[in-house]
């Protein structure tokens, strides 16, 4: 099984790194193979320009797009790890997934509406948050989670969508240790 993670970490020691190279190690040990797009260290260009939109007009699109696409479409499993800023993801994920979630790759439209085209058996998010569960709003979490489940990955296809909210993740050597097991669990589930 392929397993492609798309990771937004700024920093090269940031905890959503750890949490991704702690995933992958475990996929490995299960025998599963995993590709992790770092879109930092890519410079993945977040902007959609002049050619993003040919995906409106029936024509080719940006031979990075493409690329993206040709890895996606060998993966059974897609992961995003990345840290919530501002009650979302950041520019540069939300970014990619405008440019590569293209008309024709992850849904199409006609006469009968819309129809997802994404095949993965599944996706994961991981979010961490520096913030304490208890200090933020519930109606936060609920609407990033309706968000990345119905308005992204349901409207493409996606059949099941596998969230977790990490609020203070690394804040104690314990829970550390449960979060990171967390993760080996995920990846075991895969």
């Amino acid at each position: 099984m392929l397993v492609t993670n798309i990771l937004s970490s700024h920093h090269a020691n940031s905890q959503t790194r750890e949490l991704v190279n702690a995933f992958n190690e475990e996929l490995a040990k299960q025998g599963h193979e995993s590709f992790t797009y770092d879109l930092y260290a890519d410079t993945f260009q977040p902007v959609m320009r002049d050619d993003d939109f040919n995906q409106f007009m029936g024509k080719p699109l940006p031979g990075e797009v493409i690329a993206i696409h040709e890895q996606l479409r060998r993966s059974d499993v897609l992961t995003m790890f990345y840290p919530v800023w501002w009650n979302g993801m950041p520019a540069i994920m939300k970014g990619w997934i405008d440019r590569v979630f293209a008309k024709g790759f992850a849904y199409d439209y006609g006469a009968d509406g819309t129809r997802g085209l994404l095949t993965f058996k599944k996706v994961c998010i991981v979010a961490t948050l520096g913030n304490k569960k208890a200090d933020v709003d519930p109606r936060l979490e609920e609407s990033m989670r309706f968000i990345n489940e119905t308005g992204i990955f349901s409207y493409s296809g996606v059949a099941e969508t596998e969230q977790h909210f990490l609020y203070s993740a690394f804040s104690d050597e314990d829970t550390k240790a449960t979060t990171l097991e967390l993760m080996r669990d995920m990846a075991r589930r895969c």
